[in-house]
């Protein structure tokens, strides 16, 4: 994640333009890897994803909420930024884990969560997911059983 230089608004590596002002991003900026099951699962470890809102500007820092496996979390403002009034109040998504892997599908009114490009996709650690005017940090962890 780096910030345009135009407007200070966080963009997700690789993007061409800034998604708030359209100002032109630098071409050298990559997207980075993302982890393989083997850097972070183990047999007697449980697989838990954290999920972080990306403060705007002039915001302070806000906290990473950790979701273990087997829980299917339906996302709204309660749960996520109460102030925030672009993301659903009822229920904007739901985080589940299935096969190994953790998913996200859009349960939005009006369509309105992203990850990259489309819904109900498998999630990478380091993906962003865009849920109103919300970017939020998707990241795997595990905890000893």
């Amino acid at each position: 994640m780096i910030q345009c230089n135009n407007c200070g608004y966080p963009v997700i590596n690789g993007m061409h333009a800034c998604p708030n002002c359209l100002a032109e991003m630098p071409d050298e900026i990559v997207a980075p890897v993302a982890a393989t099951e083997e850097e972070w699962y183990d047999e007697d470890e449980i697989p838990c994803c954290t999920l972080r809102p990306i403060s705007l500007p002039g915001e302070r820092e806000m906290t990473e909420k950790v979701y273990d496996e087997g829980t299917e979390v339906y996302l709204s403002r309660q749960n996520t930024v109460s102030r925030d009034t672009t993301i659903d109040d009822e229920e904007q998504a739901c985080l589940f884990f299935s096969d190994g892997h953790w998913f996200i599908e859009d349960r939005s009114r009006d369509n309105s969560t992203y990850v990259h490009a489309g819904a109900g996709i498998k999630l990478e650690p380091g993906d962003i997911i865009r849920m109103g005017d919300r970017l939020f940090e998707f990241n795997i962890k595990s905890r000893k059983q």
